[in-house]
C-alpha cells in the first residue's frame, strides 16, 4: 500500500513539475516575442494547421495552372529593386487590383494539380490583398499597418472561395512545411522580406523561391548582417519567431520549443540559412564560432517615399 502511495505522489509529482516547466516556458517565449504578443499569437506561430489542400477523392478535377497575370503586371510596374511599393501609382490602377482579387476569390486550390501550384496561390494571394489592406487602411492615414487593429487578424477577405483573415492565409503556405515562404510572404513593411517584382507561379516557384531567400539573406537591414568586429551574426527575428519552421519542428510542442532554442544558441537557424548564402558567411561560421543575435523588426511601412533613394523609384 505503501508503495502505490508513493508511486502516485511521484506521478503527481511528475506531473506538476512538468506543468509548471511548461508555462515557464510559454511565459518566456511570451515575454520575448513581445509585451504585446498574447497567448493566441504564439499558439499561432507553432500551429500546423490547417493542412494542405492536395487532390483528393471527390475534388474537382484538376485545372490548368493557375496564372497572376495582372498581379504580376502590378508587381513589375510598382515595385522597384529594392523591393519598396509605389502605392500611389497602384492605387491608381485599383480597378487591376481588384479584378486580380476577385479572381483569387473564386479560384478553387483544391482543383489545382500540384502543391507547387496552391503554395504559389496562397503566397501571392496574402501578398495581393495586404497590398489591398495597406491601400484601405495604411497609405495617407498611417506609417504602419500595426496602426491599425485587426490587420492580419480580423479584417477578412473572399480567397479560395472561403472567408479569411492574412494571419489564415499565412498559415495556409506555413502548412505546405517549406521554410522558404517566410522569405515570399510580405507584411507591407521595412523588415520584411522585399516584394518581388514578379507573381509566385507554380512552374517556377523553387527558382522565385530561392531568389526571394538569398535576396533576403544578402540584405543586411533585413536578413543577415555580419559584424565581424564583434564576432557576431545578426540574423531577422523572423527566424527566432518561426524557428519552429525552420527546424522543421512537427508537433506542437516541438514549435512551443523552438523559439527558446533559437534564442539560446540559434545553431538550427544558422544551419538553414548557409544553402542560401554566399561561401564566405559559411566560412566565417565555421572558423570564428560567431555568436547570434536578431535584428530589431521595423514595422515601418514599405512605401517607397518612406525608403527608396532616387535611384530606385518606379520607372
Amino acid at each position: 500500500m505503501r508503495l502505490t502511495k508513493n508511486k502516485s505522489r511521484r506521478k503527481r509529482v511528475g506531473f506538476i513539475v512538468g506543468a509548471v516547466a511548461l508555462v515557464i516556458v510559454v511565459l518566456i517565449v511570451g515575454r520575448w516575442l513581445g509585451l504585446g504578443t498574447t497567448i493566441r499569437q504564439v499558439n499561432r506561430l507553432i500551429s500546423t494547421e490547417p493542412k494542405p489542400e492536395t487532390a483528393r477523392a471527390g475534388a474537382p478535377t484538376p485545372v490548368k495552372e493557375f496564372q497572376q497575370v495582372t498581379l504580376d503586371e502590378l508587381f513589375r510596374s510598382y515595385v522597384n529593386d529594392g523591393g519598396w511599393v509605389d502605392y500611389a501609382g497602384l492605387g491608381r490602377e485599383r480597378d487591376k487590383l481588384d479584378s486580380d482579387l476577385a479572381g483569387l476569390a473564386g479560384a478553387s486550390p483544391q482543383s489545382f494539380s500540384t502543391d507547387h501550384e496552391r503554395l504559389a496561390f496562397w503566397i501571392d494571394a496574402y501578398n495581393a490583398f495586404t497590398l489591398a489592406d495597406v491601400l484601405d487602411h495604411v497609405y495617407g492615414k498611417f506609417k504602419s499597418v500595426q496602426s491599425v487593429p485587426g490587420f492580419f487578424d480580423r479584417n477578412r477577405h473572399r480567397v479560395g472561395g472561403a472567408s479569411m483573415t492574412l494571419d489564415d492565409m499565412e498559415q495556409r503556405a506555413r502548412s505546405f512545411s517549406d521554410p522558404r515562404v517566410h522569405f515570399a510572404l510580405v507584411c507591407a513593411s521595412t523588415s520584411c522580406p522585399k516584394l518581388q517584382p514578379f507573381a509566385y507561379t507554380g512552374s517556377d516557384l523553387d527558382k522565385q523561391l530561392d531568389r526571394a531567400a538569398r535576396d533576403f539573406l544578402a540584405d543586411p537591414s533585413r536578413g543577415l548582417r555580419l559584424d565581424r568586429l564583434r564576432n557576431e551574426i545578426f540574423l531577422s527575428s523572423l527566424f527566432k519567431w518561426y524557428a519552429g519552421d525552420f527546424t522543421m519542428a512537427s508537433s506542437k510542442a516541438g514549435r512551443a520549443v523552438a523559439p527558446a532554442k533559437a534564442y539560446i544558441s540559434g545553431t538550427e537557424g544558422l544551419a538553414y540559412i548557409r544553402q542560401y548564402t554566399p561561401a564566405e558567411v559559411s566560412t566565417f561560421i565555421d572558423e570564428k564560432k560567431p555568436g547570434l543575435s536578431y535584428l530589431p523588426y521595423d514595422w515601418t511601412l514599405n512605401a517607397q517615399e518612406l525608403h527608396a533613394s532616387a535611384s530606385e523609384k518606379t520607372k
